[in-house]
């Protein structure tokens, strides 16, 4: 494989101490922060009680990644040992003490000061462990991961023979790393439901406090509570949308704890087999995010990536990326919010994937197949995920629909996931078998078109081709892999694909408007040996020419 470096890799290798400094929770912020990004001593070893550190590695990042300076594969039964020695002020301690784990694969056991905190097991949504028994103003902590990628946890797209459409397995731990401390007395958790012009708040805190609601640096309200539901009425309301995705800031406030947030005041929904944002019809025009970097596989070198692939995908004319098969930190869903790029975020598969069954008779038509056999402990480990998963994204405004099952990958009791989800958050839409394997239950007609022409009848139900496309063309010196390359129609000059990608929605997509919510396309970047993105893998190049996508997806939308 060869090594390519995303756009803001230099700013890593400047910052190369403290990667990814910025807060990354920002839907609730506390002033209360002791980042643990860094360097970490490591050790991989088949012996779990080793203490023989090899190295140094940079977390936040997966051992198989440039990033980590380790780069190396963790072998089934083997280990990777993280230690770790940190100092934290004395008035940073409170009553309670939280250690707060972003992303980690997949079961792993916690020392801190020689005292064992647990053994867990990682279900893609970030946990928060409380280590306030054994936590002091000098500190050792040790993580022991270990990851044979079981396929009854959420795993996605990651192989231990990545080719094709799977990718690089990641180990150990490959998001941030942070602790906070707070007062016996504190803000537990915030919620929001709104509408256009009101917002209901659900606010836990063990003590009076109060909010301040500000529109852009005005004060609109503040308000003393002890409640936990306060309804907010707006006379002159400003709605979120994709061209105005305006934010209110949130304070809340209590005498020993405050928290910053922001909430939306918008609405999706389901009507007449079309969808509508904010009561107007909306054409969801989307494209499929797979969030894989390749100097940091699942992790980017600094946010400015995210923001480099929102902005330039919504300057194309895209309003809706489709998150797929990967859940993203939440600065990610942040800047979503900021700047009004919908996203339809798919759950994480668990389960054995079955070429045969789930991708060769699907592709020549066998499209109307029961759903796997249920097995209860990966179903239960799946609902696991699903339920932290819909909880982890409830207050960001971008999210606006899920994805439940892909083109059958581990998919069980599809109707009745779709149920028990769509009553857990009934807020959102629902994709409950993308592509394929249609049971009875969903928000989408779902359809994956990718070797046939797109030519659909008129259907009394709302259609969504929620895959297509994935054109491939290579950039000479942007390339992962030299030898393979993978994608649903090949070119060889740039040329040729922006044509081909222009001629595709001019006869296929723009004709079949009439009978589709939405379409998206195959997808932001290349990935691995995928080269059939609008970006190269390193997001150096686009492949197209922006004013000339600007005034077809105008045509599209209009």
């Amino acid at each position: 494989m060869r090594k390519i470096n995303n756009l803001f890799t230099e700013e890593y290798q400047e910052n190369n101490n403290f990667p990814l400094e910025e807060y990354p929770r920002q839907q609730f912020k506390r002033d209360s922060y002791f980042s643990l990004n860094g360097l970490w001593n490591y050790e991989i070893s088949k012996n779990k009680n080793s203490r023989n550190y090899q190295g140094q590695i940079l977390v936040p990042y997966p051992i198989q990644s440039i990033n980590s300076r380790v780069n190396k594969t963790l072998k089934k039964n083997e280990y990777i040992i993280y230690q770790k020695k940190f100092t934290l002020e004395k008035d940073f301690i409170k009553d309670y003490t939280i250690l707060n784990i972003l992303g980690i694969d997949q079961e792993f056991t916690i020392y801190l000061n020689n005292t064992l905190l647990g053994e867990y097991t990682f279900f893609g949504v970030p946990m928060q462990i409380d280590i306030s028994k054994c936590v002091k103003e000098e500190n050792e902590i040790i993580i022991i991961v270990k990851d044979n990628l079981n396929l009854a946890f959420p795993h996605g797209k990651q192989s231990n023979n990545p080719k094709g459409m799977f990718y690089t397995q990641v180990s150990g731990i490959y998001y941030p790393i942070f602790i906070e401390s707070y007062h016996q007395k504190h803000i537990g958790s915030f919620k929001y439901v709104s509408n256009l012009s009101s917002v209901d708040l659900y606010i836990i805190c063990n003590e009076d406090y109060h909010i301040e609601i500000y529109e852009n640096e005005k004060l609109l309200y503040k308000i003393a509570s002890n409640k936990e539901h306060l309804t907010i009425n707006f006379d002159n309301p400003h709605i979120w949308s994709c061209e105005d995705p305006f934010l209110y800031k949130l304070i809340i406030t209590s005498a020993h704890d405050k928290i910053e947030s922001y909430f939306a005041l918008r609405t999706i929904e389901l009507k007449d087999n079309f969808v509508y944002l904010n009561k107007k019809k909306i054409f969801l025009n989307g494209l499929l995010d797979q969030g894989y970097y390749p100097e940091g596989i699942f992790t980017v070198s600094s946010y400015k990536s995210y923001e480099k692939d929102i902005l330039t995908m919504k300057e194309l004319g895209f309003n809706l990326l489709r998150k797929h098969i990967k859940v993203e930190i939440d600065y990610f869903y942040y800047l979503c919010d900021k700047y009004g790029m919908l996203v339809m975020q798919d759950f994480v598969n668990n389960g054995k994937y079955r070429f045969i069954h789930d991708t060769v008779l699907p592709t020549i038509g066998f499209q109307s197949l029961k759903d796997h056999k249920v097995n209860f402990y990966q179903q239960k480990c799946f609902i696991e995920h699903g339920k932290k998963l819909v909880k982890y994204l409830f207050n960001h405004p971008c999210v606006i629909a899920y994805t439940i099952f892909n083109e059958g990958w581990g998919q069980q009791e599809a109707d009745k996931m779709y149920d028990f989800f769509k009553e857990y958050d009934s807020t959102r839409l629902y994709d409950a078998t993308s592509g394929w394997f249609k049971q009875t239950r969903s928000d989408f007609n779902s359809k994956h078109i990718y070797f046939k022409k797109i030519n659909l009848s008129k259907e009394n139900s709302p259609v969504l081709l929620s895959e297509f496309g994935g054109y491939s063309y290579k950039v000479e010196n942007h390339i992962f892999n030299l030898k393979n390359n993978y994608g649903y129609k090949f070119f060889k000059k740039q040329n040729e694909f922006q044509d081909a990608f222009i001629q595709l929605y001019l006869e296929q997509i723009i004709s079949n408007k009439d009978k589709l919510v939405g379409a998206i396309y195959t997808q932001v970047s290349d990935v691995e040996d995928e080269t059939n993105g609008l970006f190269t893998y390193d997001r150096k190049v686009l492949k197209v020419d922006i004013e000339k996508i600007k005034f077809l997806m105008k045509k599209l939308l209009d």
